[in-house]
């Protein structure tokens, strides 16, 4: 242990179903984020819930559920609690969750199974606030060659609870169809790209891989049979399909979705990450730049900012959050409702909607010792800030 955890993922119930390819998917989710399991994310088996014994961290609380569990198991759940409730099948939740945890919505885990194991890391990660709780996800495709698969692809993705912008679904008429397509983009994890042979030949498909290179948001390549990545392409992570994944009207078979999803899981994590310290990279080159300091990232990435001020000889200081995609006022709320200090909250506004950048404005305007910071123009805050 190298320290303070900043996290903690507390193993209660049926402790011994937490097993090695749980353990190994929750490593990899982290790794991403610079965190270890067992060092900076503590590890606690517990017969009941430690939140009121370690009120600081930041945690949630493993249920496994089974049939002796649902008859002797006594827990002691907290309303601060995060709790995730695991059982061996989504229909056994009456029959393996104690009263107490059967209320909260539960994950389905059989054991041993990497692609279930992959999809409670993942929640995991959103639950402890390092991944956005939406998973949005961005399906680029051209319609005149891969509209089928791309629906089939969406409803599979709707299935697993990702939340998937598809262009034919989610603009409403009236709209200016090129700036929503940006602010729908700006809120997506990753771009979900059905690379087929025309992709780079229409503007439409072209400019949506160019923004979302331009907005650091992970690509996933889905590479259709016979189609070789182009040169800007060649960096991004494949899926590649074949002929067999296919069918004589271009459907996709299911093994070729689920392979589809599980790489898309596994990516998130990646995406979001670079994503985060990319534009904390931006905010330490603005800072330092102004004779500042920043911490190093600590819990939900948030950094120290420490800032000379012009005229009064002392130093400004700031706590920072940094949060990928569209930011809301409910994550204002979250940040504001417990700072102890005046913070910000930083955030990529070059594709958002004017019009929410203004609403945001206008709301933060209401909330004392709050302040926001454009990640890809950060200097007019931290101008304003040395006053």
């Amino acid at each position: 242990m190298t320290g303070v955890p900043a996290y903690r993922l507390v193993i209660e119930g049926e402790t011994s179903r937490f097993d090695a390819a749980l353990r190994r998917a929750l490593s990899d989710a982290l790794e991403p984020f610079g965190l270890k399991l067992d060092d900076e994310v503590a590890l606690d088996f517990a017969s009941q819930s430690l939140a009121a014994a370690m009120p600081g961290d930041a945690k949630v609380v493993l249920f496994f559920g089974s049939h002796a569990v649902r008859a002797t198991a006594k827990p002691m759940v907290s309303a601060t609690d995060l709790l995730i409730p695991i059982v061996s099948d989504l229909s056994a939740c009456s029959s393996e969750l104690p009263p107490e945890v059967a209320a909260f919505n539960a994950l389905q885990y059989g054991g041993n199974s990497d692609t279930q194991a992959e999809a409670l890391a993942s929640a995991v990660l959103e639950t402890l606030g390092l991944m956005p709780a939406k998973r949005r996800i961005f399906l680029s495709y051209r319609r005149t060659e891969a509209r089928d698969a791309a629906l089939q692809v969406h409803d599979a993705l709707l299935a697993r609870q990702f939340s998937v912008f598809l262009d034919t679904h989610e603009i409403r008429y009236g709209g200016r169809f090129q700036d929503a397509l940006w602010h729908q983009l700006s809120d997506c994890d990753v771009l979900l790209m059905l690379d087929t042979t025309g992709y780079f030949t229409s503007r439409w498909t072209e400019e949506e891989f160019g923004r979302a290179g331009n907005m650091r948001l992970g690509i996933l390549r889905v590479g259709f049979p016979g189609v070789a990545p182009a040169p800007a392409a060649t960096l991004t992570t494949t899926v590649a399909l074949s002929d067999v994944d296919l069918d004589s009207d271009g459907r996709l078979c299911g093994t070729a979705i689920d392979r589809i999803g599980d790489a898309l899981e596994r990516f998130r994590a990646r995406s979001v990450a670079a994503r985060l310290d990319n534009m904390l990279g931006t905010l330490r080159l603005a800072v330092e730049k102004r004779g500042g300091t920043i911490s190093n990232p600590g819990p939900l990435k948030r950094v120290s900012i420490s800032l000379p001020r012009l005229t009064l000889g002392e130093n400004a200081e700031l706590t920072v959050y940094p949060a990928v995609g569209v930011p809301t006022s409910d994550a204002v709320e979250r940040i504001a409702k417990h700072a102890d200090a005046e913070c910000a909250l930083l955030y990529d506004g070059q594709s958002l909607l004017q019009s929410w950048i203004d609403h945001l404005e206008w709301f933060a305007g209401g909330i004392e010792r709050f302040r926001w910071i454009r990640a890809d123009n950060p200097d007019p805050m931290l101008k304003e800030l040395q006053r």
